[in-house]
């Protein structure tokens, strides 16, 4: 062979060098490990309902459509997947389908609101399988805003907290 003369040239070295570097960066940004498994995200299924104040005591929630609510759990107590702390301003609504979920509260004093949550059909994709990952649901008030809802509560359900004026 002559002097300089090799059978790749350094420019072809390098490029594949850098072919090689774009595939495995490829592969791992697709999501998948070194067996071909997805590294999956958690999926949210779920909308949290915000009461913007501590009720004086938990609404009663019913529930129509393809949801379900997180009950709630007693204080010092661990949560588990779908739980929310009792005496919380928060109420977690779980998708189990998409479509519209017509949540209504019912506070001690007998007062009510409702809101309706749309959950949306969301499939992950796992590299090349649009459905590798499954399906999830995205939630949206009717306004299309943010998945944490605000809804009206009449003022007396309302905890005052220690804030509060003592009364005569």
């Amino acid at each position: 062979m002559a002097e300089g003369k090799s059978g790749m040239s350094g420019w072809r070295v390098l490029l594949s060098i850098i072919g090689a570097m774009l595939g495995f960066l490829l592969f791992w940004v697709g999501g998948c490990g070194l067996a071909g498994q997805c590294s999956c995200p958690a999926i949210s299924n779920s909308a949290a309902i915000d009461l913007s104040c501590l009720p004086t005591e938990q609404p009663v929630v019913k529930t129509t459509g393809p949801c379900s609510v997180c009950p709630p759990v007693p204080s010092n107590t661990p949560i588990p997947g779908c739980a929310v702390p009792e005496n919380s301003q928060y109420i977690i609504v779980m998708a189990n389908g998409a479509g519209t979920c017509h949540v209504e509260l019912t506070f001690g004093n007998g007062a009510t609101s409702s809101v309706d949550i749309d959950f949306t059909s969301h499939w992950i994709a796992c590299g090349s399988d649009p459905h590798g990952c499954g399906e999830g649901f995205i939630a949206a008030n009717a306004d299309g805003g943010s998945p944490n809802i605000q809804v009206s509560v009449p003022e007396p359900a309302c905890d005052a907290g220690l804030d509060a004026e003592p009364s005569d």
